[in-house]
């Protein structure tokens, strides 16, 4: 896995990566889930199209040396820039001190056909919260996704909020609707958590469902939904929103 990021990855944003190791909120009795490595980057202004047949041409030569690295490409639909997030699965750390020969036979491809058209970028890797998520692997071309920044005073607050809610919620038969990850490395502006929400589709995002907090109120009360409700607002300092897209021509999600 190293070596795939320092052929690809790393490669393609060009940049010298400081990662900031933030303590663990998770308890140590709850079960560890796999790692999700996430690589931002930014392309220049007018140069998709050449990103875009850039990561082609790496992809069919990656294929060609029967490589065996899986990713998901997808593009950002909203905010400042034409983002695209690589996003990939890790059982665990030491898949980054594996060696990817079909990754270094093709690192040229990045330096000169991807590289250049890329502005900025920046990469991060959380852990999967298997407790608090879906079960199902994660399917759909559209994801949407919310960040939280903690506050550090009231930050622990956070997930236990989030894990009483989700019980009460299965106690009215309601499943997790998506996927929580903390992030394990981080910079000063980066958020502690994010949740996934997936659709098969723009139009499964128009189908309406029944609201947390009204879940919350209508099996618990009116008086728990306001303390779960208070108790999450003020763990946060920041929260915001984007929805991805996924691209499938660049993307390689199974073998």
């Amino acid at each position: 896995m190293k070596a795939r990021f320092k052929y690809l990855v790393i490669a393609m944003m060009g940049l010298a990566i400081n990662w900031t190791v933030m303590s663990s909120l998770t308890a140590q009795t709850e079960q560890l889930g796999p790692l999700l490595s996430v690589s931002e980057f930014t392309v220049k202004p007018g140069h998709e199209m050449q990103f875009r047949e850039g990561v082609k041409a790496w992809k069919a030569c990656y294929l060609e040396n029967n490589g065996d690295w899986t990713w998901r490409l997808w593009q950002r639909q909203q905010g400042p820039g034409n983002v695209f997030t690589l996003a990939s699965n890790m059982v665990n750390w030491a898949e980054m001190d594996k060696a990817d020969e079909a990754g270094k036979n093709c690192q040229d491809l990045v330096r000169t056909l991807i590289n250049p058209h890329i502005e900025s970028g920046s990469n991060h890797i959380s852990r999967f919260q298997p407790e608090s998520s879906i079960t199902a692997p994660l399917s759909g071309d559209i994801i949407r996704v919310a960040f939280y920044k903690l506050n550090p005073q009231n930050g622990h607050k956070m997930m236990e909020t989030v894990k009483e809610v989700l019980a009460i919620r299965k106690s009215a038969n309601i499943e997790p609707l998506g996927y929580w990850y903390q992030w394990l490395t981080s910079d000063p502006e980066s958020p502690n958590y994010h949740h996934v929400m997936p659709y098969t589709d723009y139009a499964a995002m128009d189908i309406q469902q029944e609201g947390v907090w009204d879940t919350v109120e209508k099996n618990a009360g009116k008086e728990k939904r306001d303390e779960l409700q208070a108790a999450f607002r003020s763990s946060l300092e920041n929260s915001w929103i984007y929805i991805y897209k996924l691209d499938k021509d660049l993307s390689r999600p199974t073998k």
